[in-house]
């Protein structure tokens, strides 16, 4: 079956829905993009057979409603799979982005990873033009409806942003190819994550024989007022100093498990290998392109959040990326380096 296939290739259902139809082998059967998005979505075809879809709500006016994915019920490899489940995330990943909406004028390359910073909603791409009179349309990037959502207003021309993204995802593609020079900077950092990782399980272990300690003084110091040893005055004055002072060390406990989260998903070997390959693969075809491919950018980034200074923040897909993105300076700085080392060595 190729319908998976020309979607994780082509932009849209319009294409595909217009081949299907214009193909003898598909019979009378008139094809629209519904049925299309339908049967993209049906996990029928990697193997999987889902229930409940659609429970009814009354049998005495048979109405039915869309239940979750929670309330779906799923069985995994039930048969022989005609698509391969790489494939249908692919798809996955390109409708969730896109949307279902096909009947769109302009179809922009950065459309549906947009976020705003503040509210987390999706941003969008309007036209809009400028003061002149008799001036042409360009899109800009606004957060819709930000005063009555309680948000910030953003107006960012799309055209100007879009060239800034492709050339930071170019330059990042470029630097993680170039392997020398990329592992050269990530051996530092992670051995830095490593620190910051083990650092932190200390701090929590301090931090819980604390809050040990303190519940112990409160206990005793409870006991002491019962014997009449404490007064009521100094009970209430002790316990409440020593009451805030674990509602903070529960607060630094927090801040440092979300840490420790974040660099446990950095540290694991096991999810890094597989990741690396795909990671490798995808950026070695990504740099084969003259022109940004709209199925590899989605692949490659999670979403762009833009907040009310205008700063921007790519969340890629993949740790090495997003380590990067965020030391992009020193692997930049570095890259320089090492080029004019090549032009000198080849002078000489």
């Amino acid at each position: 079956m190729k319908t998976k296939q020309i979607i994780a290739k082509q932009q849209g259902f319009g294409k595909p829905t217009h081949s299907l139809n214009c193909d003898g082998g598909s019979g009378s059967y008139n094809w629209n993009e519904v049925t299309l998005c339908n049967m993209l979505k049906n996990e029928v075809y990697i193997g999987n057979t889902v229930q409940n879809k659609r429970p009814i709500i009354s049998y005495k006016v048979k109405k039915f409603r869309i239940a979750s994915k929670d309330e779906q019920i799923r069985v995994n490899n039930t048969h022989e799979a005609i698509i391969d489940k790489d494939t249908f995330d692919k798809v996955q990943c390109i409708i969730e982005k896109r949307g279902t909406n096909t009947k769109l004028k302009y179809d922009y390359l950065l459309r549906g990873l947009l976020y705003c910073y503040h509210c987390k909603r999706k941003l969008q791409i309007v036209l809009k033009k400028n003061s002149k009179r008799n001036s042409a349309t360009h899109p800009y990037i606004t957060c819709t409806d930000s005063k009555k959502k309680g948000c910030y207003p953003l107006n960012m021309n799309y055209e100007k942003f879009e060239k800034y993204i492709i050339y930071i995802v170019k330059k990042i593609a470029g630097i993680y190819a170039d392997k020398e020079i990329f592992y050269g900077v990530y051996k530092k950092y992670r051995n830095k994550t490593i620190d910051i990782h083990e650092g932190g399980k200390k701090k929590i272990e301090q931090i819980d024989k604390a809050i040990f300690d303190i519940n112990n003084n409160l206990d005793k110091m409870y006991m002491d007022k019962l014997r009449g040893v404490l007064q009521e005055e100094d009970y209430i004055r002790i316990s409440k100093k020593l009451s805030l002072e674990r509602i903070k060390l529960n607060e630094q406990k927090q801040e440092l498990e979300q840490k420790i989260i974040v660099t446990e998903g950095k540290i694991d070997k096991k999810t890094h290998t597989k990741e690396e390959k795909e990671l490798d693969e995808l950026i070695e075809n990504f740099l084969k392109f003259e022109n940004l491919d709209k199925m590899f950018l989605y692949r490659l980034i999670n979403k762009i959040e833009i907040d009310k200074e205008k700063n921007i923040y790519i969340y890629f897909n993949f740790s090495k990326l997003n380590l990067m993105d965020e030391n992009l300076k020193e692997f930049i700085k570095i890259g320089e380096l090492r080029n004019e080392e090549k032009v000198l060595l080849k002078s000489c």
